[in-house]
């Protein structure tokens, strides 16, 4: 990628392949992090994170509050992952069929964007269901 003071001179298909290759990570990060997606016994960011803390005393009212609190925090962590996961396979395989792009130019930084987007709308995610 360009340092915040470049600019981009070219996006060609190996750009394009090694983007798709780093949200492929990125979605293998999600599903391998234990305190993400992945099953484990570890402590987790999920609905389950509740059950899993036991500081002091469970009768006293602070400690009541913060392990529901825990439990709500963990519950939304985990609907986040969930969603990101989702948007990160849904972009990625956009991407994926919008390939053939490279038959018609070898540098996305000169190909017409409007045409790109209407060829290929879920790659902007217009058709996202």
């Amino acid at each position: 990628m360009a340092a915040d003071n470049e600019q981009w001179t070219s996006f060609d298909k190996t750009h394009y392949e090694q983007l798709i290759g780093y949200l492929l990570s990125v979605d293998h990060n999600l599903n391998n992090d234990p305190a993400a997606l992945s099953p484990t016994a570890d402590l987790k960011l999920d609905s389950t994170l509740a059950t899993r803390l036991k500081p002091g005393s469970q009768k006293w009212d602070v400690v009541k509050n913060f392990t529901a609190q825990a439990g709500t925090f963990g519950e939304s962590a985990h609907e986040r992952y969930t969603a990101i996961e989702k948007e990160v396979r849904t972009f990625t395989t956009a991407l994926k069929n919008a390939e053939d792009v490279f038959d018609e130019t070898n540098d996305l930084t000169k190909y017409d964007a409007s045409k790109f987007a209407q060829n290929h709308p879920d790659v902007g995610g217009q058709n996202q269901t």
